[in-house]
C-alpha cells in the first residue's frame, strides 16, 4: 500500500492511497467521522481506471495528521472485531496471520490464468 499524506492548508491534510479497494477509505471515512475535532471527512470516488483513493479531512485544530492516526487505529479495531466474529461464524475460513492466506491467493491468480487462455483454447478446438 502506498500513501501520501498532502497538506492542504491550515487543519486539513488529502490522503492518497494507491493500489487498494475503496473499502479501506470507506472504513476510515466511517471512523473520521467520529474522531472528536474532525469537521469535514470525505471519499472522493475513484476513477475506475485509475486505482487511487482520496480522503480529505478538515479540523478545528492545526494536527489533522493525528486525527487520521486515531481514526486508523479505530479501523483496526473494528477491523479486527469484525475478522475475530468471521473467524468464530466461519472457522475454516483462512486468516491473514495463516500460511493459508497466501496459498489462497496464489489459487485464484492461477485460476485467473487459466481462464484468460480458456478462450483461445475453445477457439481452437472449434
Amino acid at each position: 500500500m502506498n500513501l501520501k499524506i498532502i497538506p492542504v492548508g491550515q487543519g486539513a491534510v488529502q490522503v492518497l492511497i494507491e493500489k487498494e479497494d475503496y473499502s479501506i477509505a470507506d472504513i476510515v471515512h466511517k471512523e473520521l467521522m467520529n474522531v472528536k475535532h474532525v469537521k469535514f471527512a470525505g471519499v472522493a470516488p475513484p476513477h475506475p481506471l485509475i486505482k487511487t483513493l482520496t480522503i480529505e479531512v478538515s479540523t478545528d485544530s492545526n494536527k489533522p495528521t493525528k486525527a487520521l492516526e486515531e481514526a486508523l487505529k479505530l479501523s483496526q479495531e473494528r477491523v479486527a472485531e469484525l475478522l475475530k466474529v468471521a473467524k468464530e461464524i466461519f472457522p475454516q475460513a483462512p486468516t491473514i496471520n495463516d500460511e493459508s492466506h497466501s496459498k489462497v491467493d496464489s489459487v485464484s491468480e492461477e485460476r485467473y490464468e487459466s481462464d484468460e487462455s480458456s478462450p483461445s483454447t475453445n477457439e481452437q478446438s472449434s
